[in-house]
């Protein structure tokens, strides 16, 4: 399956860069883009795209054959050539994109992940751990699949102890 994702994710990288679009990939593919290297495999993509831009954004998927299947809280899932894609938007604040409540930081421009000779922009390191701290309120770490215990640790080994509980009592805050 990640052989497909990794097809996709630069057929959608090519698509947004020529409409002018930056998109950013989050979750699980952001770990290993962030990486250099496929730690495991995937069951979907994220996608952090322009909020102002998602009737565009939404456009550009249905003319590759995909299809919005669900409106959610927080974004949209939509189905692309049998792959899920969890799309979640980033809205313009003063000079760059951020994913309401999430650190500063989290889109950041520059092409900061790569896999396979594919550049990739990538949510921050940051906005990756929060999505942990949401999933974790959700539910227990304890009944978490092993997937996302293995990605939780790659985020923590990278950010460090310390870090993510400085972020861990900042998310509690708020």
């Amino acid at each position: 399956m990640n052989k497909f994702h990794l097809k996709l994710i630069s057929e959608l990288v090519a698509a947004t860069e020529q409409l002018d679009m930056p998109i950013w990939i989050g979750g699980g593919w952001a770990i290993d883009a962030r990486l250099g290297r496929v730690t495991r495999p995937h069951d979907d993509i994220d996608i952090t795209f322009p909020a102002e831009r998602k009737d565009e954004f939404v456009g550009l998927l249905e003319s590759m054959g995909g299809r919005v299947t669900e409106e959610t809280d927080y974004g949209f899932l939509a189905q692309l050539r049998g792959i899920l894609l969890d799309c979640e938007p980033a809205h313009w604040v003063g000079n760059t994109y951020e994913v309401e409540d999430t650190p500063q930081g989290s889109c950041p421009m520059a092409f900061e992940g790569q896999i396979e000779g594919m550049l990739i922009r990538c949510n921050s390191w940051e906005a990756i751990l929060w999505d942990y701290f949401y999933f974790a309120d959700e539910l227990p770490q304890a009944q978490w699949p092993a997937k996302h215990i293995h990605s939780y640790a790659l985020v923590c080994s990278v950010l460090g102890v310390e870090h993510v509980q400085r972020l861990r009592a900042t998310f509690d805050s708020k």
